[in-house]
């Protein structure tokens, strides 16, 4: 923070907002007229920091922790008092899990949902009979976590901010954004955010490099960017409800997705045998409910969550019929009508605002995909964020997140218009294309099989030989699997996610297989030491810092200081048993400068999960989100300087 340039704000006709600097320290208040709203405003003080978050849900608290770990001034605002206190978004799927691990709070996380690992789907066939048509595991490729869990959002929300507050940051609440303006004069502080202090009534001009704008479906970021949407689906009225139940229903403790001529519903197992129940209503069906009740009532039905508690109790009533599930303690219950909907940017015009969660795409909740894809667009955001702002990149490389943020989205409200328009049929239920549809989403939904389109980020020629029937073979744009390991130098097993953490740092793999040490990675090893290497070209590696242990600061959340800043982490795999080979027979200069980055991959096992031959290796280039980048030979360390030229700026 600066020393405060007291501002007076003006009306004009045009609903404008012009400023005008007092030099006393107090001025005489005035009225200004902002979307026919009117405040009363004095004296307030200009703040400024780099990067403004708009809204402290699942996406501003994760561009919040992890622009934190890159070393990024920021501030986060919500308007809300507090953080949310029940209900909402619960879901985490093994994609977000692996990256909250590198992050270090999955554990935190974890120890306070509910894991789901099966999904069963029940219909009413022909003769009116419930039945179960089928049991699938929840996730089928390969990750470590086999599995999603559920919480609540705001036990999500309380991890950030823990976090955060451990930091010495903080969530400023009840701070809302009125509007924004770019100041064209002023390079250095280009936005100035107008925000509204709602305890106090004041209203506060921040001088602001970038706003990230994660304020949900009814974002005011995206109103004063005039970002336009486009829609498909319908607005289905949704019930959900978080609750306790007496039940002889034998699924109850799986996810289920129930169809039935009276309507479907889903349910969703929860903590201390809590349950989540969605429910899709139809209007004309509760407005009969309402009309059915008892004229003696009229004060208790006119109450509207009076009237969705019966709703949400006849509707299951009705839907698991012959089997009983009565609500013994309601949690959270809500209703809210939901469509597919996608902006057409993910940005502003000039590229200093960003949407990030619902401010981008809304649909409904029945998929678990919201707070998953909400978190993925701040994580693939911020990293790109930091490297332009630290000036090691060129501003281009922030067109990549709506290239491939806007590609998701875009799949997502595809996919859930599907779902969601199978999932409430009330005929031809014992068609199997809800279940076709739920197994043919595994690898979008599980976020493992994401893959980013050709960008100056993803270079979709491979030119090394791989096995693409592996398990989880290098794919340019996927994330790379994350593999176990035993490091060469202590034997310590162990796993990718921990020792690649969230740093903003790219990382080059060196997978050298069983190739002869002394030859085609002794070469490698020389060329990456080079004055013409990579490194040195973009202030990936300074040379400076090569004589050190470059990974020392693993376990901690920021890169160096800008003078001392290296952006690329180097890892050496091969084939060979630790305890056979020791390091003076491995190349330099890893076995020399950076020992700790060997790891070894007894008999190829990772490597061929991968789909790399050990009789010729890879060299690839793994983005700091753990997207694959550029897969290329070993003989080709040419390429990675190439790539790199795409985005980075070379040393001067």
């Amino acid at each position: 923070m600066v020393n405060p340039q007291y501002t007076v704000l003006h009306a004009t006709v045009s609903n404008s907002i012009v400023t005008s600097t007092c030099t006393q320290k107090a001025c005489d208040p005035s009225v200004f007229t902002m979307t026919n709203k009117p405040y009363q405003v004095g004296a307030f003080k200009s703040q400024r920091t780099d990067v403004l978050i708009v809204g402290a849900g699942p996406a501003g608290c994760m561009a919040a922790a992890t622009l934190q770990r890159y070393g990024i001034d920021y501030c986060l605002i919500d308007k809300r008092p507090t953080r949310t206190q029940t209900g909402h978004a619960s879901a985490f799927q093994p994609r977000t899990q692996e990256i909250l691990q590198t992050m270090n709070l999955l554990h935190d996380l974890d120890k306070k949902g509910h894991r789901l690992t099966e999904t069963s789907f029940w219909v009413r066939d022909s003769a009116g009979t419930l039945v179960r048509s089928f049991t699938g595991v929840e996730v089928v490729h390969p990750t470590p976590y086999k599995y999603l869990f559920n919480t609540d959002q705001g036990m999500t929300e309380a991890i950030y901010e823990n976090y955060l507050m451990s930091k010495g940051q903080k969530v400023q609440r009840f701070m809302e954004l009125l509007h924004y303006e770019h100041n064209p004069d002023d390079p250095e502080w280009p936005l100035t955010a107008y925000i509204k202090n709602n305890a106090s009534g004041a209203i506060e001009a921040w001088l602001t490099k970038y706003i990230l704008g994660s304020d949900g479906a009814r974002s005011a970021t995206r109103r004063a960017a005039g970002v336009q949407s486009s829609s498909q689906g319908g607005e289905d009225v949704w019930a959900v409800a978080d609750v306790y139940i007496d039940t002889n229903f034998p699924d109850y403790r799986r996810r289920c997705a129930i169809r039935t001529p009276d309507g479907g519903c889903m349910l969703i197992p929860r903590k201390d045998e809590g349950l989540r129940i969605f429910l899709q209503v139809d209007e004309k069906n509760q407005e009969g409910l309402d009309a059915d009740r008892d004229r003696a009532q009229d004060a208790l039905c006119g109450n509207s969550s009076f009237k969705l508690t019966e709703t949400v109790q006849s509707h299951i009533s009705k839907v698991i019929h012959p089997y009983q599930m009565n609500i013994t303690d309601i949690v959270w219950i809500s209703q809210y009508r939901v469509t597919q909907r996608v902006v057409h940017n993910f940005s502003d015009h000039t590229g200093r605002v960003f949407l990030l969660g619902d401010a981008c795409h809304t649909h409904s909740p029945k998929a678990g995909q919201g707070m998953n894809v909400s978190i993925s667009d701040a994580y693939n955001l911020t990293w790109k964020l930091a490297l332009v702002m630290k000036g090691v990149a060129n501003s281009a490389l922030l067109e990549t997140y709506e290239q491939e943020r806007l590609w998701v989205a875009q799949q997502l409200v595809e996919f859930d218009a599907l779902f969601a328009r199978q999932f409430g049929q009330k005929d031809k239920l014992e068609s199997q294309n809800l279940r076709e549809t739920w197994e043919m989403g595994h690898g979008f939904t599980s976020g493992c099989g994401y893959e980013y389109p050709s960008s100056l980020l993803v270079n979709p020629d491979v030119r090394t030989p791989i096995n693409n029937q592996a398990a989880e073979p290098l794919v340019p744009g996927k994330r790379l699997l994350p593999i176990d390991l035993i490091r060469h130098i202590d034997g310590n097993h162990v796993h990718l996610l921990d020792v690649m953490p969230s740093n903003g740092r790219f990382h080059l793999f060196v997978f050298a297989g069983n190739l002869p040490l002394s030859s085609t990675v002794e070469k490698l090893g020389n060329s990456l030491n080079s004055p013409q290497s990579p490194m040195s070209l973009f202030n990936l590696l300074p040379l400076e810092l090569m004589e050190r242990f470059h990974h020392e600061d693993i376990t901690t959340d920021s890169i160096p200081s800008t003078n001392k800043s290296y952006f690329l982490d180097l890892f050496f795999i091969h084939s060979e048993n630790h305890l056979d080979l020791s390091l003076r027979d491995l190349p330099a200069p890893f076995s020399t400068k950076w020992p700790m980055q060997i790891y070894s991959d007894i008999s190829g096992a990772a490597q061929s999960q991968l789909g790399i031959p050990e009789e010729s290796g890879a060299l690839v280039v793994v983005r700091p989100d753990g997207y694959i980048g550029l897969v290329t030979g070993l003989d080709q360390p040419e390429d990675v300087t190439s790539y790199f030229d795409g985005f980075m700026l070379r040393r001067i």
